[in-house]
């Protein structure tokens, strides 16, 4: 089995994604439409980063170049430091990478809550309504 041509898909799809998701947030700023879609994109890619201590496509990409014989410092350094200094020459750090995807994530996520806010109020209307605690008003 071809595991270098397998590590390479991992790497292109694990790409993808990360553009997309990028992507997606500058989408959702001028579409309000997908600010759910995305919010809820991030929030699990976090909660997927956080419970695995890091991307699985990473994980697996190590694994499968590993078993092709030829390893990457991919689990030390993680996907996009590594991948950031091979292919720009940039170099960023793991920690500073967690840190600006929790900030982007809570920020995202308290600008998202916002944004569901017109949705929510209704529904603590109607609740309201219904138990008889707002009183009906008509108009005469």
């Amino acid at each position: 089995m071809n595991y270098a041509l397998l590590a390479n898909i991992v790497t292109v799809l694990h790409t993808i994604l990360i553009v997309g998701v990028l992507v997606g947030i500058l989408i959702s700023v001028r579409y309000k439409r997908f600010r759910p879609i995305e919010a809820a994109v991030l929030l699990g890619a976090v909660i997927i980063w956080s419970l695995y201590g890091g991307c699985p496509l990473t994980y697996l990409e190590n694994f499968l170049r590993t078993l092709s014989g030829y390893p990457l410092p991919l689990i030390e350094t993680g996907f996009i430091p590594y991948y950031f200094s091979s292919w720009l020459g940039w170099s960023i750090t793991n920690s500073q990478l967690t840190i600006a995807t929790y900030v982007t994530a809570v920020i995202f996520l308290l600008v998202s809550i916002k944004w569901a806010s017109p949705y929510i109020n209704l529904e603590i209307i109607k609740i309201r309504k219904s138990l008889g605690l707002i009183k009906h008003t008509s108009k005469k």
